[in-house]
């Protein structure tokens, strides 16, 4: 698929009217869509609470030790090969540590320090 998911499925899903209209700013906001920011606080919340102990701290570890974003999501599959993790986890990873610590590099720092350049 175009947007790195490999495989989706609709959901339909009924939410109070203040939930939709916080979406609908988060995506304003994010200069996306209702559905992108949907995705993204779903995503927030499955990394921060769901697979926080698990996937998250694979992707946490290999990204500390000096792994590119490929490179994370390689060992999180090579641990949990069934996972639906995607570049854009690996991402949202980085960033997050990044945020408390700006000493983790970039995904573009690590690929040079690997000598894997751009």
């Amino acid at each position: 698929m175009e947007d790195g998911y490999k495989k989706v499925k609709r959901l339909t899903v009924t939410l109070p009217e203040e939930y939709v209209s916080g979406l609908e700013d988060v995506a304003e906001d994010m200069n996306t869509t209702v559905s992108e920011a949907v995705r993204e606080a779903v995503a927030t919340f499955l990394m921060e609470h769901y697979w926080k102990e698990t996937i998250g701290e694979a992707a946490k570890q290999a990204i500390t030790g000096g792994a590119t974003n490929e490179g994370a999501l390689n060992a999180v599959k090579a641990k949990f090969p069934h996972a639906a993790t995607s570049m854009a986890s690996i991402s949202w990873y980085r960033s997050k540590l990044r945020k408390d610590d700006l000493n983790i590099p970039t995904d573009r720092e690590a690929r040079e320090r690997r000598g894997e350049g751009n």
